[in-house]
């Protein structure tokens, strides 16, 4: 087992990609604690909850019903996290949200909901793990970014802006702490089949777009992610920080 005996946390750890990396990293034999704004996906109620799962196949996780955008919430959780793990090896900041808009259409409320979201609450949960990293001189910090973070796509103004913003906090937190052991990295998937990304990627716009720019004829997995998660968390990429990992099947290779 690749993360025996590890301590982990994931965000937004209830479904999609969140849901693939907290499964996968169990079955690699972590401890995983979820935080999440509730404990079964509101999309994906078919399912056991990850911690159902993860549980009842005899591993190891916990679940913290947590607004990541509430830094109070997101304190308390960490803190009674931290008391029972006593250290924390991996931090998954994956928690995010999309919303169509553009420059002009774009309401207050909605700027504010996607930078609290897909970025501050980053912010709070690595403000708020990193000194126990230091303290240890060692930890794996992973952020969840996209190719959008690189690239531009149609009317997701809000979305690309955190995207892009989480590069650069992960480039320049790897910076920071390189010299205390910890590796800091991101993941950027292309179109990942999740129940979020659904009401747009199947229409036929997203559909001729994918086909037409993505080398690899499929759509993305979950666990095409978990994958890259597992590696970056593993002690495979300990001569690797400050990296951003793309995901896409070669949509930005062209």
């Amino acid at each position: 087992m690749r993360l025996k005996g590890k301590s982990t946390i994931v965000t937004g750890g209830s479904s999609g990609i969140g849901r693939a990396i907290a499964l996968k990293f169990a079955n690699e034999g972590a401890r995983v604690a979820i935080l999440d704004i509730r404990k079964e996906s509101k999309l994906e109620k078919e399912s056991p909850s990850t911690i159902e799962i993860i549980n009842n196949k005899g591993g190891k996780g916990d679940f913290y019903k947590v607004d990541l955008c509430n830094k109070e919430e997101v304190e308390s959780a960490l803190n009674s996290i931290l008391n029972s793990y006593q250290e924390i090896d991996i931090l998954v900041n994956n928690a995010g949200i999309f919303i169509r808009n553009s420059i002009t259409k774009v309401s207050d409320e909605e700027w504010e909901k996607v930078i609290n979201t897909n970025l501050r609450s980053y912010f709070y949960t690595t403000r708020k793990i990193i000194p126990h990293m230091v303290e240890n001189r060692s930890g794996k910090i992973i952020n969840m970014s996209s190719i959008h973070g690189i690239l531009g796509t149609g009317s997701a103004l809000t979305y690309c802006t955190t995207k892009g913003a989480i590069n650069n906090f992960t480039k320049q937190l790897a910076v920071d702490y390189s010299e205390y052991g910890i590796n800091i990295n991101a993941i950027n998937p292309g179109t990942i089949k999740t129940a979020m990304s659904k009401p747009f990627r199947e229409t036929p716009e997203i559909l001729k777009e994918y086909k037409e720019s993505t080398l690899l004829p499929r759509l993305g997995e979950t666990e095409d992610v978990a994958d890259a998660a597992l590696f970056l968390a593993s002690e495979e990429s300990d001569f690797i920080t400050g990296h951003c990992l793309v995901v896409d099947g070669g949509w930005t290779a062209r």
